[in-house]
């Protein structure tokens, strides 16, 4: 005896309700190298809660911390640049994987000149 209920078969027509992540940063984000954390927002949306993320691009002397909220992916990037950065302007490619899913954008990093 074969019993079906409604819904068997194929997964003809199924629609995911997950949408597709994406990650948004400021189009520029300007540093100095005397060692002044720069804050700025990243906008993660996502399925989870949680994300990793990483940059690809960023030039020697500056460092960027990321910190999401408590209940969202979204949250704070703390860029630092330290004496040894040399001015000028980096692409930069910032990646964020979450829930199986992965997103990137870039964004130019401008390393400013040292002030005396």
């Amino acid at each position: 005896m074969v019993l079906c209920l409604a819904g068997c078969g194929g997964a003809t027509g199924y629609t995911s309700n997950t949408r597709p992540m994406s990650v948004m940063v400021p189009a520029t984000v300007s540093v100095s190298p005397n060692g002044t954390p720069i804050i700025v927002q990243i906008y993660i949306d996502s399925p989870s809660e949680t994300a990793i993320v990483g940059f690809v691009g960023l030039p020697g002397g500056v460092q960027v911390k990321y910190s999401a909220s408590d209940t969202s992916p979204s949250g704070d990037l703390i860029f630092t640049g330290s004496k040894i950065a040399l001015p000028g302007s980096y692409k930069v490619i910032v990646m964020a994987n979450s829930a199986g899913q992965s997103a990137s954008t870039s964004f130019t990093l401008v390393v400013t000149a040292a002030t005396s």
